[in-house]
């Protein structure tokens, strides 16, 4: 019946409903389980009312149950936790899997819980046989002390096996810069949070000294709980005892394996569920401050770059003004060099290549066509409020290059630069640079 189960399940897998289907058959094994295990309950219940006589019903019966938790629980964890939760990682497909992953987690955790508490019940019924030698409070104490250590040892040596990875550093961070931002090295100086992962490695190397450890002393895990349970068996029993040391040995053995078990399964469980939660939420806060401290490096650069550009544009307009065209020039190649992307400088370089040819005698046709070419640059980077005065210095140049064969491109040029600013139409009358035009009835209709 189990191959059967199991084997629908696997043929499933792939069908459109195969989740559902696979999910109502795990449902309908561990509905079957469950029966299973409270008829075993039920078996140990008979057997314990052979001593019903003797006084000892209730220990008996509560030791039993504790074997048989811990052995079922032993089990669970050997054979159906690991496969399950792999299956579970291996088999999800977005974040209704995760959510699902999650439910099921929560629910775990709270029959953990119950199970637990059920366990202290048990603790409680097998000290209540000693109520008559006053020693009941003590030995309750006792297995209530020797059950939260196993628990919490447990629950560290799950915390240590599923301790999740963190992803490599360097691509997470870069994987938060901005679009051409450079990412930072983790551990690098300008990484404003290096993310530790000692945990992490120390993790590893547990998991894998404690596996190779317990293989190596497999053989010797039996006498060493035998021993272990022969200190615990005093605690467990009245002082002086007519019983068998055995009796405490069984007791506190059974305790033992019950709750560092169930303590085992709670860590891992918690770890998967919480920890890789708090993990990725300090890994979304490292990447936050990554992409700030990027977004607020790029801001500074851009406005050093700003502060350089506007530098050397006064100092050019200067050396302009001046007439000492060379040393314009090379200022304003400076900031072209520091600032590529800005219009202006462009602006102010085609403006520089225009004195540079008009000196000349005829004028300078190269520079002439540079300063042209310049000012197309300049119209591909500037915004278009600013589009009309770079377009009435294009006219400038084209009439001062070749006003015969390029006129209607400038009368063209003209008429979009006078729309995107008027009072540049006042200028082109006593612009010298369109004094060829002056007595062109076009220009004058242009320019009324």
């Amino acid at each position: 019946m189990l191959a059967s189960l199991f084997g629908n399940g696997k043929s499933r897998k792939g069908s459109g409903e195969g989740h559902k289907d696979s999910e109502c058959v795990r449902d309908y094994f561990l509905f079957q389980i469950m029966i299973l295990a409270a008829l075993g309950c039920l078996l140990i219940l008979l057997y314990s009312l052979r001593f019903w006589a003797s006084g000892q019903f209730f220990s008996i019966f509560g030791l039993g149950i504790l074997v048989a938790g811990a052995a079922l629980l032993s089990g669970f964890l050997l054979f159906g936790f690991g496969k399950n939760r792999k299956g579970s990682s291996e088999g999800r497909n977005g974040p209704d899997e995760d959510h699902r992953d999650r439910d099921e987690g929560h629910s775990f955790l709270l029959q953990m819980k119950v199970l637990s508490a059920f366990g202290c019940f048990l603790i409680l019924i097998y000290s209540l046989r000693f109520w008559a030698s006053g020693q009941a409070p003590r030995i309750f104490g006792v297995g209530m002390l020797v059950a939260g250590a196993a628990l919490l040892s447990g629950f560290l040596l799950g915390f240590i096996f599923a301790i999740p990875r963190v992803g490599d550093q360097k691509g997470r961070a870069a994987t938060a810069q901005p679009q051409g931002a450079q990412a930072p090295v983790s551990g690098a100086p300008n990484d404003p949070v290096p993310f530790n992962a000692n945990l992490v490695e120390i993790s590893d190397w547990l998991t894998k000294i404690i596996v190779g450890v317990g293989l190596v002393e497999l053989h010797s895990i039996k006498d060493k709980l035998g021993e272990l349970s022969y200190y615990l068996a005093p605690g467990l029993l009245p002082a002086p005892s007519v019983e068998p040391l055995i009796s405490g040995q069984a007791a506190g053995l059974a305790i033992l394996i019950f709750y560092s078990t169930l303590g085992f399964l709670l860590g891992y469980v918690w770890t998967m569920i919480y920890f890789r939660y708090l993990v990725g939420e300090f890994q979304h806060l490292i990447d936050d401050l990554q992409q700030k401290n990027a977004t607020l490096e790029q801001q500074k650069d851009v406005e050093r770059r700003l502060r350089i550009t506007a530098t050397s544009m006064i100092s050019a307009e200067a050396s302009l003004s001046k007439n000492r065209l060379d040393e314009a020039m090379a200022t304003i190649d400076k900031a072209l060099d520091n600032d590529p992307q800005n219009g202006f400088p462009v602006i102010t370089k085609a403006r520089i290549l225009k004195k540079q040819a008009v000196q000349k005698t005829p004028h300078d046709q190269d520079k002439l066509k540079q300063a042209i070419a310049c000012v197309d640059q300049a119209m591909a980077l500037l915004p278009d409020k600013d589009k009309g005065e770079s377009l009435y210095n294009k006219a400038c140049y084209q009439a001062l290059l070749d006003v015969n064969g390029l006129k209607s491109e400038i009368l063209e040029n003209l008429k979009t630069a006078f729309n995107l600013n008027p009072d540049l139409r006042q200028a082109a009358k006593g612009d010298d640079d369109l004094a060829s035009l002056r007595q062109d009835a076009d220009f004058i209709k242009l320019t009324s």
